[in-house]
């Protein structure tokens, strides 16, 4: 029996060991599919990038040879124009030699002598007019390399979340957009050396920017890149020009550009800090983000200045008040006695204190509120209302 149970126990474990090699051998040829896959991607990627650059050089050929076919014809022109000269010139000379044979022999030397260099003179001007258009034609900036998009961008040494975007469709190119020089100012009076140039580094900021060509859709792009920006732990907010946030807006068109900064609290060595900003404009089917640390610093709106409140009144200025105003009888309110009541009522949305003012004789004269923004009431008990009174 125990050996029976033995035999069972090692057929279970070699079945497991048997199941174990095959979800190995599986999972390694999914991890090699996986890999070819990725190898299939990574070739096709070159190939695109490869097939543009193609592309772009053959543009670029096909204008240089546009460029020198016009260069040809120029030439062309200019020997055209040249022979014309000579023709004409050599026209002249031979009129002058014929009436220098019959004037005499000095003349006709002369002539002669100045259609020897007139001719050379044109052939130079004509040849270096030629060469520096050929030379014109060749200076033509290189055509700019695609990269591969990239999941951060670096700003100042700092990490931001970058453009979502995939695809093998989409190219994306990098450039630095360099600040320029402060102008160096001159003295005015001659034989005075011109001022220095600037300091190092007061040029301004080197700002990044990527562009992004061939997306399908770049507003709904741009419009969730932005709710994603503009979370609490990205930090960045919707702000104009002068850094000062605003309302993003309701729904992005189909053209236009939108800004996002956030402010970069310094290191405790003192580095760091600042403004990060991401620049955004769309269009078509491309996009750029131009990555920028201007000065200054991302703010709120100042809040609206309130009224100022008004001076607060008690029963002080209740007994002092001319009992005309609060529409009774007499010259002073000593004839009558005041009496607050407990609680509180709500006049528009003021809370109130209501007094009772009594006669001499004990009868009631009426009911008052005093609010705590300083206004006064009156009960109009027939109408079951109260009456706004003025207190001076």
């Amino acid at each position: 029996m125990k050996q029976d149970k033995a035999d069972k126990i090692i057929q279970k474990a070699e079945r497991k060991a048997a199941k174990a090699a095959k979800q190995v051998e599986a999972a390694g040829k999914k991890a090699e599919a996986a890999k070819k896959k990725q190898e299939a991607q990574a070739q096709k990627r070159a190939a695109k990038i490869a097939a543009a650059a193609s592309k772009k050089a053959a543009a670029k050929t096909k204008k240089a040879d546009a460029v020198a076919k016009k260069a040809q014809m120029a030439a062309q022109k200019a020997e055209e124009k040249k022979a014309k000269a000579m023709a004409k010139v050599a026209a002249k000379a031979v009129e002058a030699s014929e009436e220098g044979e019959a004037a005499g022999g000095k003349k006709k030397k002369s002539k002669k002598k100045l259609l020897l260099i007139a001719v050379p003179v044109l052939a130079v001007a004509v040849g270096a007019g030629a060469f520096f258009f050929l030379k014109g034609g060749e200076e033509e900036e290189e055509p700019q390399e695609p990269i591969a998009a990239p999941a951060e961008y670096i700003l100042n040494e700092a990490h931001i979340t970058a453009l979502p975007v995939w695809g093998d469709t989409v190219l994306v190119y990098q450039e630095e957009i360099v600040p320029e020089a402060p102008a160096e100012s001159e003295e005015g009076e001659e034989g005075e050396e011109a001022a220095q140039p600037a300091a190092e580094g007061e040029a301004g900021f080197t700002k990044i920017l990527y562009r992004y060509e061939g997306l399908q859709n770049p507003v709904s792009l741009v419009s969730a890149y932005a709710a994603l920006m503009t979370t609490e732990d990205a930090g960045f907010s919707v702000v104009d020009e002068t850094l000062l946030r605003i309302d993003p807006p309701e729904e992005l068109s189909a053209r236009g550009s939108l800004q996002l900064a956030r402010n970069v609290p310094k290191a405790e060595d003192g580095t760091g800090g600042g403004v990060h900003s991401l620049l955004l404009d769309w269009g078509g089917s491309n996009c750029s983000v131009t990555l920028d640390m201007p000065d200054g610093i991302v703010h709120d709106p100042k809040p609206a200045a309130s009224a100022p409140a008004a001076p607060r009144r008690g029963l002080s200025d209740l007994e002092a008040i001319h009992p005309s105003k609060l529409g009774l009888p007499g010259d002073s309110m000593e004839a009558y006695t005041m009496l607050p009541q407990e609680g509180s009522v709500r006049i528009a949305g003021s809370v109130c204190m209501r007094v009772n003012i009594y006669e001499a004789g004990g009868q009631i004269a009426g009911s008052y509120f005093l609010s705590n923004d300083g206004k006064l009431y009156k009960l109009d008990e027939a109408a079951n209302a109260v009456v706004e009174l003025d207190w001076d």
